[in-house]
């Protein structure tokens, strides 16, 4: 059980600091660098890395999965080791504090270790610092494309500080209703992945069986599609589409669209992450039409086809195609052409090695591009076109029940995290007390 929490009526007098307004009568004021030392990440090289030796830590291995790690096995201070329980705090992009629990491993620049003093309980510090880098304004941040604090600004941030004993009970407190926030928030998670693995096998399962489960069926020798009913047709793609390559030249648009994983084809306007790679000139970029197929040549294999709405411009990495024949539905295809199946050949007809700059220096390569011919080439199935229709519109109302599950389980995770962030706040800042 937790403990017994009751709102505070101590006497309270006002910190002077503007994030937090008033704290108990007996705690004091301190900046951040009074508490505690930060050791700021060491910038290492590409000609550092090695293939063994103690992983090099990033930030992405603070927020995600520890996977595909850097190695350095040469000799540095070891200030820079990091071991679990060590407290790093993400000074760029994320602007946050973590408490590492893999294994040993070199600090990387962008992140700075938090190392308390003897005043601080190191639990605390934790959440401390964690509430601090979420209340640093604007004024303390810098950077348009990374946001990023630096180690002085940091440092000189004002923090309310109770007593050591105080410290322990509120990190002991925290340390147990946070964790149950979390595992709350981690079931949500993996129910969400489930309806998503759902979601995909329900489109699948009906692109490429149909909706009838008495139909007569028979083996259509290709491995990624398996049986299909008895009826249907199966020819190349390339008897069915036709490939755009229609040039924004002369300017025809200049309304950019966007390909994503997650979203399919999108208007650029709207995009949150990765902006400004598009160049001036429109004359670049290639046309989309509405119901065109929007393939990207380099991504297809994780994802990344989607049906336009729009006309629009879009890069010239991407294919764009169109169906040629009336029997040929884009809806229908843009499900059957993304299903997790047929990524797989994607992968397969990937050729060349592609070299993805992922920040600080680290390079990831992956297999480059699927031809168009052998995408061509591939056969896909072809339903009578009223049974595609029929097809799309059962597929766009289950994904739409699954959809509204799925939302209420985000929202109920984001009403988690509100709680969660609330929950420390009151506490770090003296607002709640522990009793």
């Amino acid at each position: 059980m937790s403990r017994r929490i009751e709102t505070m009526s101590r006497e309270m007098k006002h910190s002077g600091i503007e994030w937090i307004g008033e704290i108990p009568k007996e705690w004091k004021v301190a900046k951040l660098k009074q508490l505690g030392s930060y050791i700021n990440g060491y910038a290492f090289k590409p000609e550092d890395w090695s293939d063994s030796g103690k992983p090099i830590i990033r930030i992405q291995d603070l927020t995600g999965s520890f996977s595909n790690p850097n190695y350095f096995s040469g000799t540095i201070d070891n200030r820079y080791l990091i071991t679990k329980g060590d407290i790093l705090v993400s000074w760029a992009a994320t602007l946050d504090a973590f408490i590492w629990s893999n294994e040993d491993g070199w600090l990387n620049q962008h992140i700075f270790k938090a190392v308390p003093d003897s005043c601080m309980n190191s639990r605390f510090f934790y959440w401390l610092i964690k509430v601090a880098m979420d209340n640093m304004n604007n004024d303390n941040k810098h950077g348009i494309v990374m946001q990023h604090v630096t180690v002085g600004l940091f440092g000189n941030f004002l923090v309310g500080v109770p007593s050591y004993s105080e410290q322990q009970k509120i990190a002991n407190y925290l340390d147990k209703v946070c964790g149950e926030v979390d595992e709350m928030i981690a079931l949500q998670e993996q129910m969400i992945e489930e309806l998503k693995a759902y979601k995909q096998s329900v489109i699948t399962e009906a692109v490429t069986k149909g909706l009838n489960p008495n139909a007569p069926m028979r083996d259509s020798g290709i491995d990624w599609i398996g049986e299909v009913p008895e009826h249907w047709k199966l020819e190349p793609i390339k008897y069915c589409f036709g490939r755009r390559s229609e040039k924004n030249n002369p300017v025809k648009t200049k309304e950019r669209l966007s390909l994503s994983i997650d979203k399919g084809v999108t208007l650029y306007a709207e995009k949150t992450t990765n902006l400004d790679r598009f160049k001036d000139d429109f004359t670049q970029y290639q046309l989309a039409y509405p119901h065109d197929i929007v393939l990207n040549c380099m991504n297809m294999i994780v994802g990344a086809v989607g049906l336009s709405k729009y006309m629009g411009c879009v890069s010239p990495v991407y294919y764009v195609i169109y169906p040629i024949r009336p029997e040929i539905d884009a809806l229908y295809y843009s499900y059957l052409l993304n299903i997790s199946t047929i990524r797989g050949v994607y992968y397969s007809l990937g050729k060349g090695i592609y070299a993805i700059e992922r920040g600080e220096g680290r390079v990831n390569t992956c297999r480059l591009k699927v031809s168009y011919d052998d995408f061509g080439r591939l056969d896909i199935p072809i339903p009578p076109i009223d049974e595609q229709k029929e097809i799309t519109e059962f597929i766009q109302n289950k994904c739409a029940e699954i959809d509204a599950l799925i939302a209420i389980k985000q929202a109920k995770i984001d009403e988690l995290k509100d709680y969660k962030k609330s929950i420390i706040y009151e506490y770090v800042t003296g607002k709640k007390e522990v009793v």
